[in-house]
């Protein structure tokens, strides 16, 4: 690993002029940045000042390094600003982190390693949007890093690393994973397709990073599989290369003599996290033998890695997992993270409160609170406020001030009302971050739709475009939102109507029926005519279920011939008298909807009419609508009693069939007029506008029911 240290930074004695001889000075800023980053999580502070040194003497010597060794002089400055910016960003120092990448950005001139530099620098950059919960900026920047390079490139393989680390604690942590799924699945492909040949592990705390990562995201991928995914092949897979990173990685710690507290830190959380599971999820048997192996690595290394309790394997009780948590807690602190000490302090509390231990949550609690208030206490007031360390803690904080409340912290009441009011502050300001970062991901979706359907003619006009359709596309999503959950409310109030209208005219059309077949002394023949009209009732009833319930019949758009239709009601239906012939005009007429509504209408209205026929004929007939040559017209003519001009309005009514269900008029036009208006309804909503029905009748003479369809361009 030694050796691979050293390639790292021979990249810059190679984009050195080979003919001049570095000197004993150069040597020694080659040696700073080399300390700076090779001690980059074992101790933050002291890569620091390496960085901090080792840019001092490039600035001293700033004007002799750029007349002579330019290259030399810009590599090592860039080299040096991104060690910088990556403690800092450690140490949540993010104004400080954000000067020290702006310093890199503003070097306009050409050097051999700028563009792994800059890549570096969006991924630091990145990292610290993600901490400051601007989910949606960091994405962005990462979606621009290209980190390839060439199989001897380290400085752009360590690039490509930190990429793909990054990505995976945006999409795990910073979003909810199981939104994610596919891009996380994506993501661990490419990143195991990379360490099989060792690319992607430059040095052994670039391999912690990896390895800890891996196993935080297949955690992730392994619960999301099994409750979101419903796939539990995929669960067990996931779960199992989870407890195998964790276990390489600490494998790794026990071969070297070196550990990062940092890194181990992180282990031992994700491992009490294990523990805490294995419990509940009998899944977790399948990981029993890599656990003892786990558990084994810790006893051997109890005084290298600071073990001071007792280690069991096989035996994976709460006390287990507290010490993990507490051990963590304790590392982490040497860290000087503050970013990483709060949340441990959080982590532990919350499992004491899960646990039912409020007492032994509530010291963790109150000093992470203290801890926190010290730091925004001693920011400086000219700091801007999107750099203030609470701005970087509004999900710990939320969690803090609401284990206080919980565990009753606090005798004082004015003090828990003031916690309160701070969780709600924290609150409102993650749930705000949230949902803009949902806004974003839901905006990013239909911009990519978008790019979809552009055309190599707009090149040209690309950036005018793409700035114009960022800023429509925003108004129009929230427009659109609005217009969406206005349709959604008068689908979901039609429905309650038609529920209700559906259960009025259920009983009003059955009961005369069930009463009539209760009697006692009516002929079979009678009777058996009674129970078919329930029967038709019945099968309404149930269409109209089918047709209006959310997921009920699915309208199938196709193109059909009337005749066909035709012939298949013909079939189905005869006159109940010889004195009514009933016709079927010949139709070869293409339209477009749905054969097997179309023929339920028909079959309604034909029975409608032969019902109040007693005798003449019913037709039926289709032809091209007069007054629109792309509509097909279809009418149901009979010779019957006809209906009065002010009940012709109302036949097609629920709300009207209702208001006269107690009337003493027995001879209504039913359920069956109701559910052939909501058939062209379905027809009007699913293909093109201007579908109808309507009737014109004279009393004594007879009646016509009209409907149009939508004809095909070929009828």
């Amino acid at each position: 690993m030694r050796k691979i240290l050293l390639i790292l930074f021979s990249f810059l004695l190679v984009s050195c002029n080979h003919n001049q001889v570095l000197t004993d000075y150069q040597k020694k800023i080659i040696s700073l940045n080399h300390k700076a980053f090779n001690e980059r999580l074992y101790d933050s502070e002291y890569a620091l000042d390496c960085a901090d040194s080792a840019l001092k003497m490039l600035y001293n010597d700033s004007i002799n390094l750029i007349d002579y060794n330019p290259d030399f002089y810009y590599n090592n400055v860039a080299r040096a600003l991104n060690s910088k910016a990556y403690e800092n960003f450690l140490l949540s120092n993010f104004k400080e982190a954000e000067q020290n990448l702006i310093d890199i950005n503003k070097i306009r001139e050409s050097y051999p390693n700028k563009t792994a530099e800059h890549n570096i620098s969006q991924i630091i950059k990145a990292k610290m949007m993600m901490r400051l919960r601007a989910s949606w900026e960091a994405d962005m920047l990462l979606e621009n890093i290209k980190c390839k390079g060439n199989k001897t490139d380290t400085l752009c393989h360590w690039a490509q690393s930190q990429y793909y680390i990054t990505k995976l604690f945006l999409n795990c942590f910073y979003r909810d994973g199981k939104y994610q799924y596919n891009e996380l699945v994506k993501t661990i492909y490419e990143i195991e397709q990379g360490a099989r040949n060792n690319s992607l592990i430059v040095d052994e705390t670039q391999a912690y990073s990896l390895y800890y990562t891996l196993t935080e995201s297949c955690q992730i991928l392994a619960h999301v599989s099994q409750f979101y995914q419903n796939e539990e092949e995929k669960n067990v897979l996931y779960l199992k290369k989870s407890v195998d990173y964790l276990k390489k990685s600490l494998q790794m710690m026990d071969e070297n003599q070196r550990v990062s507290n940092y890194d181990l830190a992180n282990n031992l959380q994700t491992l009490s996290g294990i523990i805490n599971d294995i419990n509940r999820n009998p899944d977790y048997g399948i990981i029993e033998v890599d656990l003892n192996e786990i558990l084994l690595i810790l006893k051997k290394n109890a005084k290298k890695f600071g073990v001071s309790y007792p280690i069991k394997t096989g035996f994976y009780d709460n006390t287990l997992k507290m010490n993990l948590l507490i051990h963590a807690d304790s590392l982490f602190l040497e860290t000087r993270n503050p970013y990483q000490i709060i949340a441990s302090k959080s982590m532990i509390a919350d499992y004491y409160i899960r646990d039912n231990e409020y007492v032994k949550a509530r010291p963790y609690l109150l000093y992470a609170k203290c801890f926190m208030d010290s730091i925004n206490n001693n920011e400086s007031p000219d700091i801007p406020s999107i750099y203030k360390f609470r701005n970087t803690t509004s999900k710990m904080a939320e969690r803090i001030y609401l284990g206080l409340i919980r565990t009753q912290a606090s005798d004082n009441p004015n003090e828990i009302m003031n916690w309160f009011s701070m969780y709600q502050s924290e609150s409102h300001k993650a749930f705000e971050k949230e949902k803009f970062d949902f806004n974003y991901m839901e905006l990013r979706s239909v911009e990519k739709e978008n790019r979809k359907k552009m055309t190599y003619l707009y090149l040209s006009l690309l950036l005018l475009f793409v700035a114009f359709a960022m800023f429509f596309v925003f108004f129009s999503y929230a427009h659109r939102s609005n217009r969406l959950l206005k349709k959604q409310k008068e689908l979901d109030l039609e429905r309650i109507a038609n529920v209700e209208t559906c259960l009025s005219i259920f009983r009003h059309d059955m009961s005369p029926f069930i009463m009539f077949l209760q009697r006692d002394n009516i002929p079979d023949e009678i009777k058996h005519d009674a129970l078919n009209k329930l029967i038709v009732t019945l099968n309404n009833t149930m269409r109209w279920i089918n047709l209006s319930t959310p997921n009920g019949l699915p309208f199938k758009k196709t193109i059909f011939v009337l005749n066909d239709v035709f012939e298949d009601v013909s079939k189905g239906i005869t006159s109940p008298s010889p004195d009514v012939k009933l016709f079927f005009s010949k139709a070869p007429c293409k339209v477009v909807g749905d054969s097997n509504l179309v023929e339920i209408m028909l079959r309604n209205l034909i029975n409608n009419a032969l019902q109040f026929t007693t005798e003449g004929y019913v037709r039926v007939s289709a032809k091209r609508y007069e007054e629109d040559r792309n509509f097909i017209q279809v009418t149901v003519e009979d010779t019957g009693c006809g209906i009065p001009k002010e009940r012709l309005d109302e036949l097609f009514r629920s709300d009207k069939f209702i208001e006269k269900e107690n009337s003493q008029n027995n001879g209504h036009h039913g359920f069956g007029l109701i559910l052939c208006a909501y058939i062209i309804k379905k027809h009007d909503d699913e293909t093109r506008r201007g579908c109808k029905i309507w009737v014109e009748s004279e009393v004594g003479k007879g009646t016509k029911i009209h409907f149009i369809l939508c004809a095909t361009t070929s009828t």
